[in-house]
């Protein structure tokens, strides 16, 4: 029996959130959230820490990157999606994956197909 793999996404555009959820739960992947702040992304891994996460870098006023660095601290694997550059990355991510909006499912679901092995 295959444990379903649950995927927190953080997105603080509602209509990109919800196409990421319901191509997520297509290829499927339990969907925590979505998140569309900081704040709400660390309460939902407090209620149930997920095996990947999908971080939008910026959330209007603030980033993800507090976010990522629980979520490394965890050991949980993640993606970050920008508009922007690899440059806008901290240099402690620098290795993490990013993907550029708008995203193509498809390596999304390369990158988190990873995670089932």
């Amino acid at each position: 029996m295959s444990v379903a793999i649950s995927v927190l996404v953080v997105e603080d555009n509602f209509l990109v959130a919800l196409d990421l959820q319901m191509s997520l739960e297509e290829m499927g992947f339990v969907v925590i959230g979505p998140a569309g702040n900081a704040s709400e992304a660390v309460r939902l891994m407090q209620v149930s820490l997920p095996h990947a996460a999908v971080l939008d870098i910026n959330l209007g006023a603030e980033t993800s990157f507090g976010v990522a660095d629980e979520l490394a601290e965890a050991k949980v694997p993640f993606v970050f999606l920008s508009g922007g550059t690899r440059d806008t990355l901290p240099q402690r991510f620098k290795s993490r994956p990013l993907l550029e909006k708008p995203v193509q499912i498809a390596r999304l679901y390369d990158l988190l197909s990873r995670v089932r092995a």
